[in-house]
């Protein structure tokens, strides 16, 4: 079953960044935290740089590029920027408190 997602970005004049994500089902709401946690990362970081700053920090998807799903936590990875270039991250944590290590294949 697939319900409702709403993400809602609130800026203030003061500096203050809140991302909020309401969701009906568990795993759309466990799927939608990545994208809120980077979105949140982003307006943070952002925030004091020139616009042509910013711009150069994102990390887009290539034409026909498809975001890969985590197979051990089965939410949306994210792109990162590392020291050798960029690749796809899941920002969970294992049962023991590690970060997630998996490298969807060809990726």
């Amino acid at each position: 079953m697939t319900g409702t997602t709403t993400y809602q970005i609130t800026l203030s004049t003061g500096g203050q960044v809140a991302v909020t994500v309401t969701a009906e089902d568990p795993a759309e709401m466990k799927a939608s935290l990545a994208w809120a946690e980077l979105a949140y990362k982003q307006l943070v970081d952002g925030q004091g740089k020139k616009e042509d700053q910013v711009q150069e920090d994102q990390i887009q998807e290539q034409p026909g590029e498809e975001t890969p799903i985590c197979a051990l936590h089965h939410v949306p990875m994210v792109k990162q920027r590392g020291k050798y270039g960029t690749f796809w991250s899941c920002h969970e944590r294992n049962a023991d408190g590690s970060f997630c290590s998996y490298k969807p294949e060809g990726k």
